[in-house]
């Protein structure tokens, strides 16, 4: 018998302020609460001037604790006022609550938007959910200690990218998703609305943009991508949406600034009109693998194309700026265009990068011509154009690119990939990417966007601030892993855009985040990001905060909300199948298992395939049980390809995983396939399940195996195939 003893433990919080904001406001004075009597909020207070948007939004929240009043609330003496201080900064406000009365002050209806925020966070978290039936608690009153707060947003621009071309977003998730920007004071939504795998704005001009190129699937101009399968997948934003979705971002204070991905990345419109790319054969590809998605820069006809599509969306999107993306370009393509080295000799070029500053001139006057000031990554700087230092330059580099821009003097936005991109993975365990950093929330918390620079008085006012981006390959799949992505880790960002630098502490922020704002998040609708458990090797479990429980499970699946919670010892005589995850009501983490209680074999195997190997990724890797080399095939596969492993001695053992795509960015793995197996009594193959939507197979083999074999059932995803060591326990 062997026992696994479970020790829960948890630290304990620290000494709690009256209010877990979050963001943090720039200041908090409180008043003596042994001499100063709280201010009562119930359904008698009356609400004096606002904007009248301002005045509904708070009524309507407030209703989720008391008693709806209809369109206006009872007379009674104690009020909520608005006035209006022309000092205060656009989005600054202050907030004074004393016994009779809360006053809000600001200049500006997005301060008085901001002040109603700060007043939200001072009442229970439910002010955030929607009354649900006649079981939905309300409050008789509510007490608010008495405070004094002055505010104002340390950078006017504190942004969330969404790409919604990979995976498509309906308009109602986009409105939540304002919602809960609005929630953290969070100003601009930049809308990646195109790109290779999806064109999501409807162009009137030219339909096909959305009828051809806003799908992907087998038969659709747009192959699959990202797992999202055979079937027909996509989808578009009708101008009426748009102009709802706009309208409803402006009531929060936000700002939409479109982006079209031009002019690489532009597959999906490439498929829609194929005369817009260049007229050749050679396979250029782009960085993300893809042929014949860079427009061509020769063809007059393509910049009147733009303007049409510009000129539309301009009437649709009032903000200043729009992001026209140059960037990752694939240059190489106009090398083999006859109509771009007719440009170049017109032009005295020598280099097809040079096409790249040509096309951004272009676009900054097609722009200009609409009233709108060009935006675009950090791409256009290098360009070699001869651009308006009015454009503004979104950085996903690191601080020595941001440095390069705002020397060159052009106003900056940081994304910096080692520490604003959401598609990361919080911990090596997780889902995501790995290609640029692992960020976990301390690490976004602990980054300045001005860290590192070297900056004149007059260059401070060129950082204009920072966004979190959200790329959305991997989001397809398991529900809800936007949020998952996004929270709390936005509720990062927002407080680096907001609180100043001096004030910001990570245990506070995570002390805040736990007490009361993972409560605010779960009424909000948010199905954030629960850490795992911490276990060790001698099995103890601590539970990452204090009001989360761990569950657990003796059989190897993913704890749920009905099994055990940790309380104390548990034994069991298999250790190595124990599971244990955090839950936080119905959210919970990933599963976890005791380090070091499951062994690996890497018994002696040959492999043969039927697919030709990437030199740089050979078959031999498939033999060598090394978890970061794999093979990768040539070409992509066709139905009847197979990977065939034979063991040189019959194979006892617990469980075969089959695990295909690479195990970095876990892209290109096998979606139409299966898996068999020879056991060593056997002389054929005995047919398992296919592929699931992770690109793996799992068994747990009943008698010694001879030997395990992939086949392929049909064309898969991408240009290629990863193919994984097996993982036998």
């Amino acid at each position: 018998m062997v026992t696994a003893l479970l020790c829960l433990s948890s630290a304990i919080a620290s000494a709690q302020a009256p209010f877990d904001f979050v963001p943090m406001p720039a200041s908090v004075q409180y008043a003596d609460a042994s001499v100063s009597a709280p201010f009562i909020l119930d359904k008698n207070v009356r609400i004096e001037g606002g904007e009248a948007f301002n005045v509904q939004y708070l009524k309507d929240h407030l209703a989720r604790l008391f008693d709806p009043m209809g369109d206006s609330w009872a007379i009674g003496g104690r009020t909520i006022s608005f006035v209006r201080v022309k000092s205060f900064p656009q989005e600054g406000y202050s907030l004074e609550v004393t016994p009779d009365r809360i006053l809000i002050s600001a200049s500006t209806r997005t301060g008085e938007f901001y002040a109603v925020q700060t007043l939200l966070q001072m009442l229970p978290p439910q002010v955030y959910k929607r009354a649900e039936g006649p079981d939905a608690q309300l409050l008789r009153q509510w007490k608010i200690p008495c405070v004094q707060i002055v505010d104002a947003p340390r950078f006017p621009w504190r942004g969330s990218m969404l790409d919604v071309s990979r995976s498509f977003f309906s308009k109602e998730y986009i409105l939540r998703h304002l919602d809960w920007l609005a929630y953290h004071k969070i100003n601009k939504f930049h809308w990646h609305l195109t790109d290779d795998n999806g064109w999501r704005v409807e162009i009137k001009k030219y339909p096909k943009l959305t009828a051809v190129g806003a799908w992907r699937g087998r038969g659709e101009a747009l192959e699959p991508a990202f797992n999202s399968g055979e079937e027909r997948y996509g989808g578009f934003y009708t101008q009426n949406d748009i102009r709802e979705i706009v309208a409803y971002a402006a009531d929060r204070g936000i700002e939409i600034i479109p982006e079209v991905d031009l002019p690489g990345h532009s597959k999906a419109l490439a498929v829609s009109y194929p005369e817009v790319v260049c007229r050749h054969d050679a396979d250029v590809l782009s960085v993300q693998g893809e042929l014949h998605n860079v427009l061509c820069v020769g063809r007059e006809k393509n910049y009147a194309m733009l303007d049409d599509i510009i000129k539309e969306m301009a009437a649709l999107f009032p903000s200043k700026y729009f992001h026209v993306g140059v960037e990752e370009v694939a240059t190489d393509s106009w090398k083999h265009c006859a109509e771009c080295q007719k440009l170049m000799k017109k032009l005295g070029y020598t280099d097809e990068k040079q096409l790249l500053g040509y096309f951004t001139e272009r676009m900054e006057k097609i722009l200009a011509k609409h009233g709108k000031t060009m935006e675009g990554w950090e791409d256009i700087v290098t360009s070699g154009g001869d651009l308006s230092r009015n454009d503004l330059v979104l950085v996903w580099h690191r601080q020595n690119v941001l440095q390069q821009a705002i020397d060159a003097g052009f106003p900056v936005v940081t994304q910096n990939c080692d520490y604003l991109y959401l598609d990361m993975k919080y911990t090596p365990a997780e889902r995501g990417h790995t290609w640029a950093s692992i960020i976990d929330v301390e690490k976004i918390y602990s980054f300045d966007p001005l860290q590192g620079l070297k900056l004149t008085p007059e260059q401070e006012p060129l950082v204009r601030g920072l966004q979190g981006g959200l790329w959305t390959e991997m989001m397809f799949y398991p529900p809800h892993f936007p949020e998952y992505q996004m929270f709390p880790r936005l509720c990062a960002v927002a407080e680096i855009g907001w609180t100043p630098q001096a004030q910001r502490n990570y245990r506070d922020f995570d002390n805040r985040l736990s007490r009361t704002h993972f409560e605010r998040m779960r009424n909000m609708g948010i199905r954030f990001r629960i850490p795992a458990p911490q276990v060790d090797a001698q099995g103890n479990v601590r539970s990452p905060y204090p009001n989360m429980v761990v569950r657990y499970t003796y059989d190897g699946t993913a704890p749920t909300v009905s099994s055990p919670v940790v309380t104390g010892p548990v034994v069991t005589d298999h250790p190595e199948k124990l599971r244990f995850a955090t839950f936080y009501g119905d959210l919970s983490s990933i599963a976890v298992e005791v380090p070091a209680a499951r062994t690996y074999r890497k018994p002696a195997v040959r492999v043969e395939t039927s697919l030709e190997a990437n030199p740089h990724y050979p078959v031999a890797s498939l033999s060598q049980y090394e978890p970061r080399r794999y093979m990768r095939t040539a070409r992509p596969p066709k139905q009847g390809d197979y990977v065939l492993y034979t063991f040189e001695e019959p194979l006892t053992c617990q469980r075969i995983t089959v695990q295909t795509a690479d195990p970095v960015n876990q892209f290109y793995g096998v979606t139409q396939g299966h898996v068999e197996v020879q056991y060593a009594d056997a002389d054929g193959f005995e047919r398992l399940s296919a592929f699931d939507m992770y690109n793996r197979v799992a068994f747990e083999p009943a008698r010694p195996v001879k030997a395990v074999k992939i086949v392929i059932d049909g064309p898969c995803e991408g240009k290629a195939v990863s193919i994984q060591s097996l993982i036998i326990e």
